[in-house]
């Protein structure tokens, strides 16, 4: 990436310089040449997923959550978008210590994404796969999200099944084990 300090000799000029340069405006006023990397090579699977990308973003560009992080990492809008749509959430880890099978337990979950997790499901099973419980965990702090227990296991091993949800819809999936 190269800022541009003259600029007369681009006024009225955006967009491609060629198959490999891009001249584009910043969000905090600066002009830029960048190189446009290719990272799909010649894969029409990963060319649709960056269609598909930049389709979303057309729509979600002005959504609050996305215009709050373009303006703080000095990008534009529709960049972060698409980037967020190529970006699945993230969970962690999925921590079991405080939960010991019994009503009102916790169950802690470190899960990111690069704008925002919406939402996080929880679902406990036994060891049949017979559902105990499920519900939403609660965002803490941070990456930190918090699920109580509501229901005693019947037995003695669970699984935890975790869920993750970002901005496009996005879901990621976590396990973790424990017997209790």
């Amino acid at each position: 990436m190269a800022d541009i300090k003259d600029e007369r000799c681009l006024d009225g000029f955006s967009g491609r310089i060629g198959q490999s340069l891009r001249l584009l405006d910043t969000a905090d006023g600066r002009r830029q040449i960048r190189a446009l990397d290719c990272p799909c090579g010649q894969d029409p699977a990963c060319w649709e997923s960056f269609q598909e990308a930049l389709a979303y973003a057309r729509g979600a560009r002005h959504r609050p959550e996305y215009r709050k992080v373009a303006r703080n990492r000095r990008a534009s809008a529709m960049q972060v978008a698409t980037a967020d749509f190529l970006h699945a959430p993230e969970i962690h880890h999925i921590d079991l210590e405080d939960y010991h099978g019994r009503r009102g337990d916790l169950i802690r979950i470190y899960a990111s994404d690069d704008v925002a997790v919406t939402r996080l499901g929880v679902l406990i099973v036994d060891s049949a796969n017979h559902l105990i419980e499920m519900g939403m965990a609660r965002h803490d702090e941070g990456d930190r999200w918090v699920y109580r227990a509501r229901r005693q296991a019947p037995g003695e091993h669970v699984r935890v099944i975790v869920d993750a949800a970002d901005l496009p819809g996005h879901l990621t999936e976590g396990r973790a084990e424990k017997t209790v």
